[in-house]
Order: C-alpha cells, then sequence, then structure tokens
C-alpha cells in the first residue's frame, strides 16, 4: 500500500464527508482526491514523479494539504522544511535536498527573496498567485491547475519501500537532519497505532501542530486512513482559541506536546468547558508531569488520555501508554506498538536487565531508511542489526514497560554521579509552585559539572529559595539537588513547544538572571 492509496480510499467510501476544515474554507474527500489528481497530473508534464523531490515550505493551509496530496499521488517524495527555521537554514535544507520543485507561500517566498535565488528550484507552486513578479521561475497556482488540468493520472510506479517523506527534525542540538521515511515505514506506523486506539470514520480531530512536523503528518495520515474528519485551530498561539475551536467543531480526539496541555491548562477555561464528543487526548513530544497528568485528568472527565513516545526516525511511535494505565504506571511511556521492538542497551551494544539504565534502541518496519546526508551509518543512529539508536536513555521494568530517563548528550556528570536532568525536573515539578523546570550542567573545576536548574513559577508564587531547596532534599540525594536555582519568566522552546535544551546555558547566561541560590 502507498500513502496515496489511502485518500483514494477514503474518497471512495466517503465522497462527500468533510476530510477537511480550516477557518476560511472548507473540502470533502471526494473533491480534495480529484484536486490532488490535477496536481499530479501537472507535475507528471513537468517531468517530476517517482525518484523527484518537491519540498513544502508552507504554513497549515487547505491549498498546502491538497498539494501534499497530489506529489504523493504523482509518486514524488515530499520535503517538508520548517517554515519558522531561519532563512540560512531553510536554504541548506533546499540545497541538500535538492527538490525538482517548490511549494511555497507567498509569505515564505519572500522570505527566501527567490528572485534572487539561483540555487532554488526553478518550478514554483503557490496556493494563490503572488503580488511579486518571481522572476526566472515556473510559476504555477492551485486555482490554475484545477481550472486547467484533468483528473484522471495514472497510478505511479512505486514500491512501499520507497521514499515518501523527507522530515527534517526540529535540529535543537545541531543542524536539522533530513530524515528519510518510506511508504511503508508511514502505513505500517499508522496501522500498528490504530490497532490500538480503536479510531473509526465517526472520529475527527482538532490539528493545533503544524504539518511540517511528522507529529502534524501522523494526524493527517491516520485520518486519511479511517476516513476522519480534520479541523485545524485558528488560534495555535491562543490557547482560549483553542478550547473555543474544540467545542465549534465538536471533535473525538486532539493530540499535543506537553506545553500544549501545560498553556490548556493554565491559561483558559478547559476545566469548565463542556466537551461531550471528545473522547480521546493524545500527550506526545515529551513527559507531562504526573501532577498536570492528574489535572488534566481532572479536567477532561471520562476522556481516555494517550501517552506516546516516538521519534521522527521512527516513523515516529514507538511506544503507547494506555488511558487505563497512566495514574497506575505513573512515569511510564508505555509498551513497544505492535511490530516494533524496544531494547535497553549498554555502550557496546548488549541488552540490560530490566531496571538497569541504557540506550534506547528501536527495530522495525517503523524505522527510517536513513538520512538525507547519508551518514546514518557513520554517526552510529543505524548500527549493523538496522537499529535505531535514539540517543534517548530508559530503561524498562519488569512487565516490559518503558521509563525514559533523558537524552545520552544532557547526561551530567557531577561528583563523580551520573545524574538525568529529568530525574531533578520531575522533583522542581511536583512543587506545587513550579510551573516548569530544565536542569543542566556547567563545567566546575572541583565537581566535574554544577547541577543548575531554571524554574518558572505559576502566577502569583511567593516561594523562597530555601523552600524549593528543602522541597528538592526530600526526594533526592544531596548531590543531585542543584547548586544553583534561577528564577525565568519563560524558558526557550523549539517550534514544536519542547524545550530547546541546546540553548539553556547560553539563554541563562546572556540575559543575566540572578541566582535565587547557590550551595
Amino acid at each position: 500500500m502507498l500513502l496515496s492509496d489511502l485518500i483514494r480510499q477514503s474518497a471512495e467510501c466517503f465522497p462527500d464527508k468533510t476530510a477537511l476544515i480550516f477557518p476560511d474554507d472548507s473540502i470533502s474527500f471526494g473533491a480534495l482526491h480529484r484536486q490532488s489528481s490535477q496536481i499530479a497530473a501537472r507535475l507528471r508534464k513537468l517531468g517530476i514523479g517517482p525518484g523527484a523531490r518537491v519540498a513544502v515550505l508552507h504554513e497549515n493551509t487547505l491549498a498546502a494539504v491538497i498539494f501534499f496530496w497530489g506529489i504523493l499521488r504523482s509518486g514524488a517524495q515530499v520535503v517538508d522544511v520548517p517554515c519558522l527555521a531561519s532563512v540560512g537554514t531553510i536554504s541548506g535544507i533546499l540545497a541538500e535536498s535538492g527538490p525538482a520543485a517548490l511549494l511555497a507561500s507567498e509569505r515564505q517566498l519572500q522570505r527566501l527573496s527567490i528572485a534572487n535565488a539561483e540555487s532554488l528550484p526553478l518550478i514554483v507552486f503557490t496556493g494563490v498567485m503572488p503580488k511579486a513578479q518571481i522572476r526566472g521561475r515556473r510559476h504555477h497556482s492551485l486555482a490554475e491547475i484545477i481550472r486547467t488540468e484533468a483528473t484522471d493520472v495514472a497510478p505511479p510506479v512505486v514500491d512501499e519501500r520507497d521514499i515518501a517523506l523527507v522530515l527534517y527534525t526540529s535540529g535543537t542540538t545541531g543542524q536539522p537532519k533530513g530524515v528519510m521515511l518510506s511508504h511503508r515505514n508511514l502505513i505500517s506506523n499508522i496501522l500498528a497505532v490504530n490497532s490500538l486506539m480503536g479510531l473509526t470514520s465517526d472520529d475527527s480531530i482538532l490539528v493545533v501542530v503544524p504539518l511540517y512536523f511528522i507529529h502534524g503528518r501522523m494526524q493527517l495520515l491516520t485520518h486519511a486512513l479511517i476516513g476522519g474528519t480534520m479541523a485545524f485551530s485558528a488560534g495555535s498561539h491562543f490557547p482560549q482559541q483553542i478550547v473555543d475551536d474544540l467545542v465549534r467543531y465538536g471533535v473525538t480526539g486532539f493530540s499535543g506536546v506537553p506545553y500544549h496541555y501545560s498553556i490548556l491548562l493554565e491559561r483558559t477555561n478547559l476545566a469548565v468547558t463542556s466537551l461531550p464528543r471528545l473522547r480521546y487526548a493524545v500527550v506526545m513530544g515529551g513527559a507531562l508531569p504526573p501532577h498536570m497528568l492528574r489535572k488534566l485528568s481532572d479536567a477532561l472527565p471520562g476522556v481516555d488520555i494517550h501517552i506516546g513516545y516516538g521519534q521522527t526516525e521512527a516513523s515516529p511511535r514507538i511506544t503507547n501508554l494506555n488511558p487505563s494505565e497512566v495514574h497506575s504506571k505513573t512515569g511510564s511511556c508505555g509498551v513497544p506498538v505492535p511490530g516494533v521492538r524496544v531494547e535497553v542497551v549498554a555502550d557496546d551494544g548488549s541488552a540490560l536487565e530490566p531496571g538497569v539504565i541504557g540506550e534506547i534502541v528501536v527495530s522495525g518496519p517503523n524505522v527510517m531508511c536513513g538520512y538525507v546526508s547519508g551518514d546514518e551509518r557513520t554517526s552510529k543512529t543505524i548500527d549493523g542489526f538496522g537499529r535505531l539508536h535514539t540517543g534517548d536513555l530508559g530503561k524498562v521494568d519488569s512487565q516490559g514497560y518503558l521509563y525514559i530517563v533523558g537524552r545520552k548528550s544532557e547526561l551530567i556528570k557531577s561528583a563523580g554521579e551520573r545524574v538525568f536532568p529529568r530525574e531533578i525536573e520531575a522533583v522542581l515539578d511536583a512543587h506545587p509552585a513550579i510551573a516548569e523546570s530544565a536542569v543542566f550542567g556547567l563545567p566546575d573545576e572541583i565537581l566535574g559539572e554544577r547541577i543548575v536548574a531554571c524554574v518558572v513559577f505559576h502566577p502569583g508564587a511567593d516561594v523562597k529559595a530555601e523552600d524549593i531547596r528543602t522541597h528538592c532534599l526530600k526526594s533526592l540525594p544531596l548531590v543531585r539537588v542543584p547548586r544553583e536555582i534561577h528564577f525565568s519568566q519563560g524558558l526557550p522552546k523549539t517550534a514544536s513547544g519542547k524545550i530547546d535544551r541546546s540553548r539553556l546555558a547560553p539563554h541563562f547566561h546572556a540575559i543575566g538572571l540572578a541566582k535565587m541560590c547557590t550551595a
């Protein structure tokens, strides 16, 4: 099965059903399939098909989704480029991936100054006609293609093991990496996840994440699989608007990262809003502290909460924690999804016993084909057995449930101890006055590295430094208690809402925060 088969099958089963809802537009499955086929026909005329790449540099819009399915229908590969990246980063991604064509919004074209950028693809697709002339580029608009192209296009000669998507990671620890995922990678993963969640054509979802992230693409593919409706929130940066959209569209599902749930619980009336159709919520992209999980359960009574762990390189889902286990298996991200194998290994690659911390290694049909750069082997991300080395550290319990303790790159070595930031953050976040925290290490002549904590308080909190230190000492040995505690109005985040750990030390040095406590 190919990804383009998903939208074709849903169009055959539900031709008149609404597939996508945007604040100012919508489309049925039948029309989506028809218009995406016209896009494919145009691409074929331009000599773009199997083996070629089309870069997508576009915000969440109806036109962008139509083009997405059209590119796949042509047999070409979609290269997702993060819109919020710097122009230099975007240019580097385009140079590395070598697309034959570029789908970009007018806003993104203006950012790139495409008229003077000789290295960019010659063919430009846009959802609307740009105001400025695009000199030296062949330009094709969605409106013109729909008006002139035929809808019949021959199926592409593509194998399920061929590349379908190239997604660039958020690059929190360096330059973004282009992850190549095949049709088989992605199909196997959405089937595995849906076997656990049991979504049907009666389900729908409110989307608040960018589609250029694997989280967004996963939602798009899953709902094409089941013939479910996707509604796109008009207020991804305005928390109350998200709650209003949950009510307005009456969706049955929601998926977000911890950042989304934190702001919804802290800054909106979610807890007192009636959402009778909402039946599930998924937490991805990081751990939600136990007290926030309880708060979320209280705010959404009767709603199933799923916790997932994944990586772009794994298409993305690796594990799932069922709703019935969220509070009994506190801190766990669950067990492997069907077809996926998870091992915790030592530095030499040998398997470790339950309870012992090591690197999380993944194998299965969901593991990526490789990086665009081709360094997946030399970087030791993929080993000789074809296993994905995630770079995450974790342990499994006697029942096979996985617990993540941090990243290998985040490991702090202080006073001869191996200290995992997330262990300390879990203790800090349990303090009722702390909204979120981040822990990292700084060079220290005596300790090797000293532990530094940055905390964000809930509004109106009045806490002394000694209170935080006493709180930590109740749960942590002295060597793991932060030597420095800083207060901040916020923590640096990636575009996907995760704490950007690569920017923590530079960020807090740059703004010169006063230390609240020094041991």
